[in-house]
């Protein structure tokens, strides 16, 4: 059997509308298309679509002052299909032009309003696919398509004037089979598609290539005016801009004896957004030319000749789950996916990936405002996938998956505020969670929640403000989980949570203000990336891997910030990564691994008053346990303040402040028969400046602080080698350095001024305990660590204080096997490379160090060694112009003690 319905709703087409003063215009489209197919023995089939579902769609509207335009579309698309035997196919999908107000024709069309008016476009939709089979597959297919809010369409207001455009878009596929006999009844549920967007306000990327025939809707709109242009929405003197986009979408596939597989997925949710470019060549195919002919220049230009608000946000979830898959079965595979592209506020599409730097021919997307302007963009998405297999067939993936390719607050060409940014709020938000289960046997359970994702408040813009902005925030978070669950695998389970994600708060973008940042006086950079994987398994070998090596999380990135007057800039990065892996019959391997950067590789020139501020905190934890089997974990963290290739200039009173923290909680291998290794890598750096300099003009200080902490890092075994590994660096002030004596202000090297007045601060801080403990086996304990308060930098202050400070704990424990024990670390006060320190008052560097190296054994050989260099100053000239004092000092309580009772 099969039923099918197929309609199109359009409220106004193809007219042209002019009126006059204090009108209203309101058109509306509302349907309603369902289609139901319940039989009883053969497959049943249910279809509902719309090919056009639209208020507004291919027209042209004027209307003079205090006039309204109110377009209101809301459609409703739903299929059901039930079978007893044989298959069941539900598809509900809006195929055709969706939205409030939609333009399909090659250039953009316009709406003209006068002073005072009101236009308003909201699009509401929803797709509903419901697929039930008691013996035989069951498909469910549900998509809301492409939901505009305006498309395509451009406006021309005068002053007092708002326009709100809304798209929701909610997709919902349920699939659901029995299957009789077993291995017949695979469900697969399928909410959004690959091409799926949801947009407030639209507007196509760039088309070229070979330039295409006229169509009759060309012809339909150059008759009516159309133009080869950018999309423009202007306003004359004072608006407002409120664009939202919101997509939903769940999938659920729920199988007894086949597989499941659920998917939801969607290519664009925004406020705002500009479309990618496409340039063609001879043959069809979509790549980039060497000198594309522009076809249709694409792209949006909003203007605003005085006063603007703007208020944008794309979002998957704001305020629980929005996008969720969910894949049952009792014996088969089970795959739950949940993939989203891009959720953005404000966003140029072709500025984010590997084109978003690109400068070759393309749309532009520019923002601009004459005199005070107010702008604030988000972009949310929270996701969850799940994938439960009761007994999944032997070598087959239980998986679950999230992603969230692109999530971006600001992502445009240019934003342009001519005096003041009364607000300026960019914002990325990612939550993931992603859970995978075989319950009893023969799956091997994958869960993949954010892995290679980024999220960022501005990002590959270009922001000038004339004057004054108060208090301007550029904000990403990214919160994602990872656990897989089974009893018995065939390979094992393994959770991945962000690995190689990208999280940063303003990256590879620019700010100019003017004169002053008012409010706080802040400009403030965030970042936050928590990470967490847990895998279990009752007989398997058991993975966790939380962040990566490619994980990083940063505040301020590759931007030059300057402030005409007086404001201060802070860039801040902190993270959580845990990884917990646990086995009874298998290995078990836990890593959690992060990088976080306050500010990095940016300049920031501030006129008079101000402070720069970056700090980076990190804190990890990983555990790997197992009763038959190897465990291996391992906790990797870096954190700088200020890193790289950073250049501050403060032109007159003003404070410099890195500090970095990183914090290994536990790090623990732990088995009963197997192998065991232990392993902890951190790494502070308060300030780390390259070949570059930090200046300020006349009062203040320079203060870096660096702190690692690893209290607990532990390998322990009953039968088998156990081994510990700790490496720390922790330095309050790095620099480049450089070979002979030249003055401060010879080129090469680092650099740090503290103005006629002021001080520099170095402070580092290590800490650890290492503990490889077995009963049979060897046990094996290694640390190396440096520690340093200001380390190759070329000084000149009132007075210098470089403290560093390291406390050591190194042990190596077996009954019938061989215990070594080693411990090398250096801490340094003030250590140069004949760098140069020129004071007006005192200096004072000091190191101390506690290292205590211990390894027993009842059977064996035990061999504990102590390593320690302490040195209060070295490689330093000294110049202190008029009177102070120097203070050395190195402290060193170092102790290595091996016992055994029979070699």
């Amino acid at each position: 059997m099969t039923a099918t319905n197929i309609t199109r709703t359009v409220g106004i087409d193809k007219s042209s509308i002019e009126v006059g003063t204090s009108t209203t215009v309101t058109a509306s489209a509302d349907s309603t298309t369902p289609a139901i197919d319940d039989v009883v023995s053969g497959d049943a089939s249910a279809t509902a679509a719309t090919t056009a579902q639209a208020a507004i769609l291919n027209s042209r509207i004027k209307i003079g002052t205090s006039g309204t335009l109110n377009a209101v579309e809301e459609g409703t698309v739903g299929a059901a299909a039930t079978t007893t035997s044989g298959n069941a196919t539900a598809s509900a999908s809006n195929n055709g032009p969706t939205g409030g107000i939609i333009n399909t024709w090659h250039h953009p069309n316009q709406i003209q309003v006068g002073t005072n008016a009101v236009v308003s476009s909201t699009a509401t939709n929803d797709a509903l696919a419901v697929a039930e089979a008691v013996d035989g597959a069951s498909s469910a297919s549900a998509n809301a398509g492409k939901v505009f809010g305006l498309k395509n369409v451009g406006l021309n207001a005068g002053q007092g004037t708002s326009l709100a455009a809304s798209a929701t878009g909610t997709s919902t596929a349920a699939a659901e089979s029995v299957g009789l006999p077993p291995g017949t009844g695979a469900s697969n549920a399928t909410a959004g598609a690959y091409d799926a967007k949801v947009v407030g306000i639209y507007a196509s990327g760039a088309k070229g290539g070979e330039v295409p025939p006229p169509t009759d809707e060309d012809a339909a709109s150059a008759s009516n005016g159309g133009e080869k242009k950018p999309l423009t929405i202007s306003f004359g003197s004072t608006g407002t801009v409120s664009a939202f986009g919101t997509g939903a979408f769940d999938a659920s596939a729920t199988s007894v004896t086949g597989a499941a597989d659920a998917q939801s997925r969607a290519k664009l949710v925004a406020g705002i957004a500009v479309g990618r470019d496409r340039f063609s060549n001879s043959n069809g195919a979509s790549e980039s030319q060497s000198a594309p002919e522009m076809t249709s220049p694409g792209g949006l230009v909003m203007s605003f000749g005085e006063n603007g608000a703007v208020a944008a946000q794309g979002s998957v979830g704001n305020g629980g789950v929005g996008a969720r898959a969910t894949a049952e079965t009792v014996t088969g595979p089970a795959a739950a996916t949940v993939g989203i592209k891009t959720i953005g506020g404000i966003v140029d599409v072709n500025r984010l990936g590997n084109q978003s730097l690109s400068n070759g021919p393309g749309s532009s997307s520019i923002l601009t405002v004459g005199k005070d302007g107010d702008i604030q963009a988000a972009a949310v998405g929270n996701s969850a996938a799940s994938a439960k297999a009761v007994t999944a067939p032997a070598n087959v993936d239980v998986s679950a998956t999230t992603n969230h390719n692109n999530v971006v607050g600001i992502a445009i060409d240019k934003l342009a505020i001519g005096e003041n940014a009364t607000r300026l709020f960019a914002q990325g938000f990612s939550k993931q969670a992603a859970t995978a289960q075989s319950t009893t046997s023969g799956g091997d359970p994958i869960a993949s929640a954010a892995n290679g994702d980024f999220v960022a408040g501005v990002h590959a813009t270009t922001i000038t403000v004339g004057r004054n902005a108060t208090d301007p925030v550029a904000d990403a978070s990214l919160n994602a989980s990872a656990t897989a669950g089974a009893v018995t695998t065939t390979s094992g389970s393994t959770a991945l949570a962000g690995n190689g994600s990208t999280v940063v708060g303003f990256n590879q973008s620019s700010l100019a203000i003017g004169e002053n940042v008012l409010g706080t006086g802040v400009f403030r950079a965030t970042a936050a990336s928590d990470l967490a994987a847990g895998a279990t398994a009752t007989t398997g070998d058991t993975t966790a891997r939380a962040g990566g090596s490619g994980s990083s999380v940063i505040g301020l990135n590759a931007s030059p910030v300057t402030i005409g007057k007086a404001g201060s800039v802070a860039g801040s990065a902190s993270g959580t990564v845990g990884a917990t892996a646990a086995s009874v019959t298998g290995d078990a391997v836990a890593e959690a691994a992060q990088k976080a950067r306050g500010i990095k590789d940016s300049k920031i020139a501030i006129g008079t008053d101000g402070n720069a501020t970056g700090t980076a905190g990190l804190t990890g934890t990983a555990s790997a346990t197992t009763t038959t089997g190897d465990a291996d974990a391992a906790t990797d963290l870096s954190a700088k303040g200020i890193d790289n290739d950073v250049t501050i200039a403060i032109g007159k009173a003003g404070n410099v402040t890195g500090t970095a923290t990183v914090t290994d909680s536990r790090t623990l291998a732990s088995a009963v028969t197997g192998a065991t290794d232990a392993s902890s890598d951190l790494k502070a750096i308060g300030i780390h400046l390259g070949n570059t300099k930090v200046t300020i003009g006349t009062i203040g200080n320079a203060t870096g602080t660096a702190t690692a902490a690893a209290p607990s890092v532990l390998s322990t075994t009953t039968t088998g080698d156990a081994s510990v590994g700790v490496e720390q660096t922790a330095i309050g002030i790095k620099g480049s350095g450089y070979d002979g004596m030249g003055a401060l202000s010879s080129s090469g090297g680092s650099a740090i001024s503290a103005g006629l007045a002021g001080n520099v601060i170095g402070r580092g801080t290590g800490s650890a305990l290492g503990t490889a403990n077995t009963i049979t086996g060897d046990a094996l304990a290694g640390t190396e660590a440096f520690i340093a308060g200001i380390k190759k930098v070329d000084l000149s202050a009132d007075n210098v204080t470089a403290e560093a400070q390291g406390t050591y704990g190194t042990n190596a424990m077996a009954v019938t096997g061989d215990a070594t024990a080693s411990s090398d670390v250096k801490v340094a006060g003030l250590l140069g490379n004949w760098n140069n320190a020129s004071l007006n008052g005192d200096l004072r560097a000091t190191a101390r160090l506690v290292n205590e190296v211990m390894a027993s054994t009842t059977t064996g050989m035990a061999t504990a060694t102590a390593n320690s260099d302490v040195v209060g100053m070295s490689g330093y000239q000294i110049n202190i112009l008029q009177s102070g004092n120097i203070t050395a000092s190195a402290v060193s309580e170092t102790l290595a003690q091996a016992s055994t009772v029979t070699v």
